[in-house]
């Protein structure tokens, strides 16, 4: 990494060279920091090397605030699909609609799930789990 250059970056610093890290789970890193007021114009990131990510080029402005659920939500949902072993083909049941819920649909879909249940409520979310990939919803719990 070096000054000027456009990333992307987890609220979590890792080195990203640590037993924990080469599992794929960098928030458990030995040397892990959490990074406060991360979605600045600005800002020193320890152990930037492991952390961050550049974009070949600068992005235009109207794409930036989009990026920012890269770093956040993004990263949750398609940590947890990833853990939950997502495949071609495979059934996968996201419970909750919020941003991490519709976003681990959306990693689920970019992974390949033939099915995808999204447990859901709110009928808004509902037309955005849709357009993120769920197959189906279900509304309902208990019997």
């Amino acid at each position: 990494m070096k000054p000027g250059l456009f990333v992307i970056g987890s609220f979590f610093a890792s080195d990203n060279t640590c037993p924990h890290c080469h599992a794929g789970y960098q928030t458990s890193c030995r040397q892990r920091e959490f990074v406060t007021t991360a979605q600045a114009p600005v800002l020193r990131v320890p152990l930037a090397d492991g952390t961050l990510v550049s974009t070949p080029e600068l992005p235009p402005d109207d794409l930036i605030p989009s990026l920012l659920t890269l770093s956040d939500v993004m990263g949750t949902g398609w940590f947890a699909a990833d853990a939950a072993n997502v495949k071609p083909g495979s059934t996968v049941v996201v419970v909750g609609d919020g941003a991490v819920g519709l976003l681990g649909i959306l990693s689920a879909k970019q992974m390949g799930a033939g099915r995808i249940i999204a447990m859901s409520r709110h009928d808004t979310r509902q037309m955005l789990a849709t357009e993120f990939g769920a197959t189906d919803i279900v509304t309902e719990r208990g019997d």
